[in-house]
């Protein structure tokens, strides 16, 4: 026979929402910060790349960007 489940307390219930919210925002931070990271290692490398092949901008003078 089906016997009714027994009700989560109102302290319970927002508790277990408290942290579930904060798992999301430990995980958001996490992922916002490997990005950072991600990003700014693209951004050395694409200018490393760029002194390699002599296309670095503090080469150049107003004349010869003309």
């Amino acid at each position: 026979m089906a016997v009714p489940k027994k009700r989560r307390s109102k302290t319970k219930g927002k508790v277990r929402l408290s942290n579930w919210k904060k798992k999301g925002e430990k995980a958001a931070t996490k992922a916002y910060n490997a990005a950072k990271t991600f990003f700014a290692k693209e951004k050395v490398a694409a200018s490393l790349k760029n002194d390699e092949n002599g296309v670095n901008s503090s080469n150049f003078t107003n004349e010869e960007k003309n």
